[in-house]
């Protein structure tokens, strides 16, 4: 009896020790600033960036190797419709691959286009978008032709949810709308302000997530909206966090994350309605973010960074986020637990708890320092309670008996 209660107490131990490792650093034997990331199934996937770098792995990022590109200039976009067949974007020039990344071809140089952004929509239509230039093409980039139509300058994101509805962010956070295939453009989000529309990701025809960032007044602003009417009306449930946002990506309708320029990496589960704040171990700046499923995904950024996460990204332990204290108890808990804040909260807090897994479980809001929360109807095990507020958030672990 007692083995088996000392092999149990290792076993929880080794679990809990093994847990915090939600990020995991890549080893890419460059320093290069890594700017987009793209995998065509869990082990395949290419990462590209400066002076013409492109990483490739084929088991799921435990090697990276370097492959010639044949430019100098930044790549900025990847992109690949199966394991053979990839392009990627530099300014001025538009690459292709045949052989899964070996060797790259310049399909095009296209002199001040400041191309940014190459999106397939399956295997055989894709786009590339820049600076006042679409191309398009319905081959699998055999043949590319420019569109009549342009949309805005400084280009930076770029989506489309079928061959005729494209959507393109970039300075100022000037985003348009094309419904006609890039012919014609109307304005979705006019300049607000001093900044970048970044990233731009559709769950479907409808839902879709606009992220960016800027500076006003010496200050770093958080710019992020969902559209659930295909970017008629918008809403901010992030509100200002004082982060640039970088990439945003969906690994399924529910499921999202955000990568940010201070190296933090937010993560929902209810369909952006509420965000958590991970801790990816790094302060680099992130810059693309890609999900095989909804626990596998990787993270690309400064320096030559990726990191990868097998949980979903789940913090359960670190740094603390608010650099304040959380009581919780009892623990282990049978029936209900009380949670206590050693600080005068400001304003309304969201109360959230997952499983072991990364799932979303039960979540309400608490309005003062000191609430009790009924547990009666969950399984026992492992849970991690977050506490999310305007300043930051905070993680602490329990056990439910």
């Amino acid at each position: 009896m007692m083995k088996r209660l000392l092999f149990t107490a290792i076993g929880i131990i080794l679990l809990l020790n093994a847990y915090p490792q939600d990020w995991m650093q890549q080893q890419t034997n460059t320093n290069a600033d890594l700017n987009s990331i793209f995998f065509i199934n869990p082990d395949l996937g290419w990462a590209v960036g400066s002076e013409g770098t492109i990483l490739k792995t084929t088991d799921g990022g435990e090697i990276w190797t370097l492959k010639s590109s044949g430019v100098t200039n930044d790549l900025n976009s990847v992109c690949f419709t199966d394991s053979l067949t990839g392009f990627a974007v530099s300014f001025s020039e538009l690459l292709k691959t045949t052989d899964g990344g070996e060797n790259w071809v310049i399909q095009d140089t296209v002199i001040n286009a400041g191309l940014s952004s190459v999106f397939f929509i399956g295997r055989d239509t894709g786009f590339v978008a820049g600076t006042g230039r679409i191309l398009k093409t319905t081959d699998n980039g055999k043949t590319w032709i420019k569109q009549a139509g342009f949309g805005c300058s400084g280009v930076d994101s770029f989506w489309a949810t079928d061959a005729q509805t494209l959507y393109m962010g970039g300075a100022d956070f000037l985003t348009m709308k094309s419904m006609d295939g890039g012919v014609n453009w109307d304005v979705l989000i006019p300049n607000i302000s001093y900044g970048s529309m970044e990233s731009i990701f559709f769950t479907d025809h409808n839902t879709g997530y606009f992220a960016g960032g800027g500076w006003a007044q010496g200050f770093t602003n958080t710019y992020f909206a969902k559209t659930v009417d295909g970017g008629a009306t918008r809403t901010n449930p992030l509100l200002n966090l004082g982060k640039w946002l970088t990439s945003v990506f969906f690994a399924d309708s529910n499921h999202g994350y955000i990568a940010a320029l201070d190296g933090s990496i937010l993560k929902t589960t209810d369909a952006g309605n509420h965000w958590i704040n991970l801790n990816s171990g790094v302060s680099s700046a992130l810059t693309s973010i890609y999900f095989t499923d909804t626990t596998t995904g990787y993270v690309a950024g400064r320096s030559g960074i990726i990191l990868k996460t097998t949980n979903g990204g789940l913090n359960a332990s670190g740094p603390d986020v608010m650099n304040k204290s959380i009581k919780i108890y009892p623990n282990p808990v049978t029936d209900f637990l009380m949670v206590e804040l050693s600080y005068l909260p400001q304003g309304k807090s969201n109360i959230q708890i997952y499983n072991i897994s990364g799932q979303l479980i039960l979540q309400q809001d608490m309005l003062n320092r000191k609430s009790d929360f009924d547990l009666r109807k969950l399984h026992r095990g492992i849970y991690f309670l977050k506490i999310i507020q305007a300043q930051g958030s905070e993680v602490v672990k329990f056990e439910k008996m």
